[in-house]
């Protein structure tokens, strides 16, 4: 019994002596210097990385990597010179930065800040004097507030969001997947951005549920993983249960950016346009020239198209086309903004721009005739609200009159019947709203498409990996097969404007992209299979980590 209890009091005496030594010498913290910053690493798909290594070598490939992963150091602007002049728009931002109490009041307001650091210029590249450069700064250390056992209250953003407030936006409501709690409006909180990761299925995912509460400890959702990923510090504009409710608005207001840049949301509407600089570029590589018509295949949303008007001084034709209706808008919609009149804008796809052989030419030609019921016909089914319609757009394409039809009673009076399925679809209308081209008014017009050799000059900005867009932040979405695919879609599409282009005409072919499967390969194949094809010289080539994306642009001429 003695031995026992000689045993517990030396026990007892070694736990007091170990909490006494921890007392005095405590567990250092565990350093956070690098948790709250900004140092991204841009992952891959393994196969994908050691492609892109093979094809640029390892130290290049790295510099790429890490270039991806930050914003360009600058704002490019391109003048609408048919309303205004370059020197004329460095001095209305002056304006703005110097003067808050115009009647732009509001717009200066949210301007001024972001524009007061950087450096306004006009660009000194010949033929691109309606350029206009406003530099940005960053990387910046931001100071989080950050105090032992207690941490700043903190909201996680998408990767989506973050890319966007990295290029200068502020987060949205949408954007906020997780929160503090007990966020109040006036807030300073932490921002950082959760990116995807590997799932069991062998995918990526986000695997945060929206609203998820956040206690600032290591059992927060993606703790580790998000260390190194904080962007920034912003206002709160609402409450936190203000932010999981509303479905739209400003959730954070980003006061303080690592990257400070310029953004010119609703500023000098018609008369600048935010387009990065190799997109301005490509437009002038085409080299349009007074009276020509050209064609914009994949024109969406249309930053290229009306690049290319103005430097037509709005005399000729452009031909812009897009598969989807939605955007087609978006052109149009852009166009009169900027009051540009030789814009014609058609829903088309562009695998089929080419009309077939067996369409007479002699027919009227769909893409023109605005009151044609095949057009009618083949406009989407939202289009079918409006009341000038025809009966034929409610027949199905056997004949089969699926949506609606007239029936007589006994008495042999007509109505009009409509089916279950029309009926869940109004109901849907009617719950989430008219839509988007409903309140809008407009159509696209459909094409059958165009007679070949029919343009002087094509651009096939054609879909792709973008693998060149920055700032990103994830990359793995990609795989092998995935980059082989878009490389036999271009070539598909490239075999359409070879058709449609007249002999002796330009073709120019760009891309957003980073993978030389896109792009020397492609115009690789278009040597070798079109023999009258050669590689014409380009006046402007830009490639550089300051730009905000990798873009790559060949000029083709046709024999």
């Amino acid at each position: 019994m003695k031995k026992a209890r000689d045993c517990l009091c030396l026990c007892l005496l070694k736990t007091f002596r170990r909490s006494f030594l921890t007392l005095q010498n405590p567990t250092p913290k565990m350093d956070l210097s690098g948790r709250y910053s900004y140092s991204p690493l841009l992952r891959w798909n393994p196969q994908v990385e050691e492609y892109f290594i093979r094809a640029y070598g390892a130290d290049h490939f790295s510099r790429i990597s890490k270039a991806l992963t930050r914003p360009s150091c600058y704002s490019c602007i391109r003048v609408n010179t048919l309303k205004t002049t370059t020197d004329d728009v460095i001095q209305k931002l002056l304006a703005i930065i110097q003067n808050s109490g115009r009647s732009e009041a509001d717009v200066a307001s949210s301007v001024k800040g972001r524009l007061q650091n950087g450096t306004i210029s006009k660009s000194q590249i010949p033929g691109l004097e309606y350029v206009v450069f406003v530099e940005g700064s960053g990387p910046h250390t931001i100071d989080y507030g950050y105090e032992p056992d207690k941490p700043p209250k903190e909201v996680i953003v998408s990767r989506k969001c973050a890319e966007a407030v990295l290029r200068g936006a502020q987060v949205y409501v949408p954007g906020v997947m997780a929160c503090s709690s007990h966020v109040e409006k006036g807030d300073v909180v932490a921002v950082s951005v959760a990116v995807e990761q590997p799932t069991l299925d062998g995918g990526w995912g986000l695997g945060i549920t929206r609203g998820t509460v956040l206690q600032g400890s290591q059992t927060d959702p993606y703790y580790f993983e998000r260390s190194g990923l904080y962007i920034g510090q912003g206002t709160a504009m609402m409450s936190r249960a203000g932010i999981f409710r509303a479905s739209e608005g400003i959730a954070l207001d980003m006061h303080n950016r690592i990257f400070q840049l310029p953004s010119f949301y609703d500023v000098l509407e018609g008369e600048i346009f935010l387009q990065n600089l190799p997109s301005i570029v490509t437009a002038h590589a085409l080299d349009p020239q007074k009276g020509e018509r050209i064609l914009d295949m994949c024109a969406a949303p249309g930053g290229k198209t009306t690049a290319i008007a103005s430097l037509l001084r709005d005399e000729g034709e452009v031909v812009a086309v897009d598969r989807s209706h939605n955007k087609v808008m978006d052109i149009q919609k852009l166009a009169a903004e900027m009051g540009l009149k030789c814009i014609t804008t058609y829903k088309l796809d562009a695998l089929k721009a080419v009309r077939r052989k067996n369409e007479s030419n002699d027919e009227p030609n769909m893409c023109n005739s605005k009151d044609n019921n095949y057009i009618t016909s083949q406009t989407s089914d939202s289009m079918k609200l409006h009341k000038e319609v025809p009966s034929i757009a409610a027949e199905g394409l056997n004949g089969d009159k699926s949506c609606k039809e007239k029936v007589s009673n006994e008495k042999g009076v007509e109505r009009t019947y409509v089916s279950k399925a029309d009926t869940r679809k109004n109901m849907r209308r009617m719950r989430n709203g008219p839509g988007r081209n409903q309140c809008l008014g407009g159509r696209a017009e459909n094409s059958k498409g165009f007679s070949p050799n029919s343009f002087d000059r094509v651009l096939l900005d054609a879909p792709c990996s973008a693998l060149g867009l920055r700032p990103r932040l994830f990359a793995a979405e990609e795989t092998i097969q995935s980059l082989r695919n878009h490389g036999k879609y271009q070539r598909r599409m490239f075999d359409q404007a070879v058709q449609l282009v007249r002999p002796g005409g330009i073709i120019v072919y760009s891309t957003c992209t980073i993978n030389p499967g896109e792009n020397e390969a492609l115009v690789r194949y278009a040597l070798d299979r079109y023999k009258f094809l050669s590689l014409a010289p380009q006046v402007h080539f830009l490639f550089s980590n300051k730009s905000a994306i990798f873009s790559t642009s060949y000029v083709v001429q046709c024999a």
